[in-house]
């Protein structure tokens, strides 16, 4: 049996600290329908959704397939607070034969949290999103498994100027956001899905 659950950790790692979230969802399609959609949904403008508002975006043509480079601008939000961030992300796509791995790095620079000035701020978001068939599929029935995986890691400079109060009430606002994305792409992936399964009835 699979279980549907999210979970939020702080680790350690070679780079530093970082803090990962994650959700594991079992959608009841197959593996080809649900990784289509999800693709579809990481490389539209959906993604920016469920933590802010994007103020202006541009998109670059790389020439290789399955892949975008975008910067943006957006607002996000997290309970009562915001913040302004200029935003680099790229995002792949690659196509395995019993996975579909969608990864996204997103660089963020001068932040303002409104009413507390944290200029300067730098910290980077790697998201990854693999589906695969689920280990509750039967013979009879293929399902598939979402999974989605945000780390959240500053930069050395931005700890040691912010220091760590700061950081700590960064982090919590970023888990807040992050984490209303992350069930924003679920939500849409999961809606596009069942939108198309109502049109080919």
């Amino acid at each position: 049996m699979v279980v549907t659950r999210s979970d939020v950790n702080v680790r350690d790692g070679a780079e530093g600290r970082y803090v990962e979230l994650f959700f594991n969802k079992v959608l009841p399609f197959k593996l080809q329908e649900a990784a289509e959609a999800t693709w579809e949904h990481f490389k539209g403008s959906e993604k920016h959704m469920g933590n802010g508002s994007v103020y202006t975006k541009t998109a670059k043509d790389v020439n290789v397939p399955y892949t975008l480079l975008e910067q943006f601008t957006k607002e996000m939000h997290s309970n009562s607070a915001r913040a302004d961030a200029n935003m680099k992300q790229v995002v792949r796509r690659y196509i395995e034969p019993d996975r579909d791995v969608v990864i996204a790095v997103v660089s963020v620079s001068p932040a303002e949290v409104k009413h507390k000035m944290l200029g300067g701020l730098r910290y980077q978001v790697r998201s990854y999103a693999v589906t695969k068939r689920s280990s509750a599929s039967t013979p009879e029935r293929e399902v598939s498994q979402l999974q989605c995986c945000s780390l959240i890691s500053f930069d050395e400079e931005t700890e040691a100027k912010l220091g760590s109060d700061a950081i700590r009430s960064l982090t919590n606002f970023l888990i807040v956001s992050l984490a209303a994305k992350m069930q924003g792409h679920q939500d849409c992936i999961e809606n596009a899905l069942m939108d198309h399964a109502l049109l080919v009835q």
